[in-house]
This record gives structure tokens, sequence and C-alpha cells, in this order.
């Protein structure tokens, strides 16, 4: 029995995915839900099963090729007794079915070009990339370790048996040069002057900031917070909240039901724009930022936020960060958002003015908290006291915000943050 794979829906706005790799070839056997490709759904890799154990007789695709869902990629035979379909006979058949004049799905076989040639960064799996962040591996040194994996992939066992001979002499980054040290015996970055293309990530990105860019009209305004408040609360009680609810505290649910409480008085900063329609949603769904290990940026998405109670935003801030980090999240995990939060503050960042998250009408960018002398208000006159101040910058699409709108929704958020006591969460 001929048992065909598909290219799956990985979400409802799924159309298409990239093959990233195969992990098997043509003439291999399989077991039912082994691993046989990576694809590539916007940003987000995901493994495919084989749905049938047998061995493969025949693969339509090569890596780097997009397919639209739905589509045969592969073809498995669970009795083992059909021919394996090489790339030269599948050409051979095409040409000799264009002789005949013959168009039919049954007799013509798909003649796929040639892989695409691979430069720039290798592709890894999520368990590789996670050994390899427990291990402080950073990402020049895990792409200049040999692999025995398909197209020389790293597998995990390749990975463990690099880390069993780890020297203190780690390999040179693609940014040091070779020979030159400082006084201290570390390798001295220099500028490199080469050329090289932008992976598929980056040209996504690219493509999502320039879109977002011809599409909004983007106008910023920003404020500056005194979040003592918030700050002496997480001191306090930051040991005791994850003992009892087994997440760590962090500033970013608070920050997150800061947006929703707002959100909810001004909600035209929920809404979206579909050509001269304006769409109100019935559900505050949260984008949230996350930095990956290779410096690229994801934006997860926290659905139906405004039911969530404080734990529940935390846990799902921490569950959706944890799993972008390891490629695990599922594709409809990062569409759908209606409004967007984005922390370059916790790179040290003062403030921000971030691109829209098309196809949000707005995008909260939150700075560094840092100490400071300030000037407050007292009732013995003006005192120049030590406060944690933030700043918050609200990137709004000014076809729809205006400035006024836009300032008092940021303006609100300031002040619930300004306030914050926390009596309500433990």
């Amino acid at each position: 029995m001929i048992v065909d794979v598909i290219m799956p829906k990985m979400g409802e706005s799924i159309t298409e995915g990239t093959i990233i790799e195969w992990t098997k070839k043509p003439g291999d056997r399989i077991l039912k839900d082994e691993t046989l490709l990576e694809i590539s759904t916007d940003k987000v890799d995901s493994e495919v099963p084989s749905p049938a154990a047998g061995r493969i007789i025949e693969i339509l695709y090569h890596p780097n090729e997009v397919v639209a869902v739905d589509q045969i990629i592969a073809r498995i035979d669970t009795t083992g007794k059909s021919p394996v379909v090489e790339p030269s006979a599948r050409a051979q058949a095409v040409d000799t079915a264009a002789e005949a004049g013959g168009s039919s799905s049954e007799t013509v076989l798909r003649e796929t070009p040639e892989p695409q040639q691979r430069t720039g960064s290798r592709f890894f799996s999520p368990l590789v990339l996670s050994i390899a962040g427990k291990e402080h591996i950073t990402k020049d040194e895990l792409e200049q370790i040999p692999g025995t994996g398909t197209n020389g992939r790293v597998t995990k066992k390749d990975l463990l048996s690099y880390l069993e001979h780890r020297t203190a002499e780690k390999p040179a980054s693609k940014n040091d040069t070779t020979g030159q040290v400082r006084a201290t015996g570390t390798p001295v970055p220099t500028l490199t002057g080469k050329t090289e293309p932008m992976d598929r990530v980056r040209k996504r990105i690219a493509e999502h900031m320039r879109q977002s860019l011809d599409t909004s009209a983007h106008v910023y305004s920003t404020s500056e917070v005194d979040v003592t408040g918030m700050v002496t609360f997480r001191d306090q009680h930051k040991s005791e909240f994850e003992l009892k609810y087994g997440v760590k505290l962090t500033y970013t649910p608070m920050i997150l039901r800061a947006c929703i409480d707002a959100i909810r008085e001004f909600p035209w900063m929920n809404a979206s724009l579909d050509g001269d329609n304006i769409i109100h949603h019935d559900h505050i769904n949260l984008g949230v930022a996350v930095a990956l290990p290779d410096d690229n940026l994801i934006v997860p998405v926290i659905k139906a936020a405004e039911e969530k109670s404080f734990i529940g935003l935390a846990r799902a801030t921490t569950d959706l960060a944890m799993r972008a980090r390891t490629k695990k999240l599922q594709p409809d995990e990062i569409f759908g958002s209606t409004f967007s939060v984005t922390n370059p503050g916790v790179f040290g960042s003062l403030f921000g003015m971030a691109i829209i998250n098309q196809p949000n009408v707005g995008i909260l960018s939150v700075g560094e908290i840092h100490k400071r002398p300030v000037v407050k208000e007292t009732p013995y006159g003006d005192m120049v006291v030590v406060r944690s101040m933030m700043y918050l910058t609200l990137s709004y699409d000014h076809r729809l915000i205006d400035g006024a709108y836009g300032t008092k929704f940021l303006s609100r958020i300031a002040d619930l943050l300004g306030n914050f006591d926390g009596t309500d969460i433990l």
C-alpha cells in the first residue's frame, strides 16, 4: 500500500510551508510517528512525523522549496515492495511523458530542482538547541561542530561527543580574528568586510517590518513612570510567589495587565483596519515579543488575555517564551494579536520606538528600569529622592488613532503601573 505524505496545514492562517530538511532519504525505512522532515511556517519551525511505517520510495520536494498545504510531498510504501523513485528517474519520466504528449498526474512524475546551496546559518533541532543553551554554547561555536546527520546536520550524539571532548579553548567566532588577542588572552573582534545572504528568518522579519512601515502612519508618544512600588513588590514577594505558583514573578505580567485594563477604557487600541473598515475585536490577544538565542525576534500571542488572572498571565508568558526559544511554538501561536508589547529594556535600552506588529494599530515599548534622583512634591515642599524610573513608548497608527487618544491611553498605562501595589496578586 502506498501512503501519500501531505504538507500539513499547521494553522488556520497558514497556506504554505518551506521545507527545511528531510531526516530520511528515498530507500530509507521509517517508523510511524518518526520525524520525516522539518518545515518552516513564517518564523516557526515544526517537525513533521511520518503518517505510516514503511519504506520511503519518493521525495517530491527539496530543502528550501515552498510548498502549498495539502500537497503531496513524499510517498511511503508500507509493504516495502515498490521501487524507489530517484530524482533522475523522475526527470526521465517527465521527459518521456512530454515526448508522448501526456499530462496526466498519474503518468507524469514531478521533476524537482537541485537543492539550493546552503550558506550562512545551519539548521539545528530544538533538542540540540536546548542542550546547547544549557551548556552555554554560542551559536558561532555550535555552527562549527561537525555533524554526522543528514546533510552534515549536528545530532544529539554529535553535540554530546563534542561536550565530552570540549576544552577550554573554544572554536574561534566568525567575528573574531585569528592570532590576535588582547593582553587578557581574549580574541580581538574585527570587521570582516564580507558579504553574506540573509537567512530565511531574517528575510521574513525584513518583509514584515517593511510592510508595516509602508502600511501604517507611525506616530510615537513617550511617558516616564515611577515604578518604585512595582519594583519593591517584586523584590519582597518573588520568592514567595515562585514557591506558591511554580513560576517566577517578573515585571512582564504586571505590564500586560496594565495594558489590558487600559484597553478596556480605550478599546480602539485593540482594533485593526481592513481597507476602509474598522474591525473591533471581541478579545484582547496580546503579542509579547521574545528574543531568540540567535538574536532574532518572535512575537507569540496570549489569546483572550482579558480572561486570564495575573497568575494566568505569568504562566502564559513564561510558557510561550520558553517554547519560543526551543522552537516548540505552534504556528497559530504567533498569529492573531490585537495589541503587542516589546521590552528592549531587558537589553539595557532606555526606551525604544517599535515598528507596529501588523495588523495591530499599536505596540508598547518598555524601557529599562533604572534608579535615579527625581523631584517629588511633599507636604513639606519639593524633595529630591531616589526612585526606580521607566520610560514607556507607544507606537500607534495615525490612520485610526489620533494623538490625543493614543496619549491618553499611554498615560492610563503609566498611571496603572505608577500606582501598582500588588494587593490582589498573592
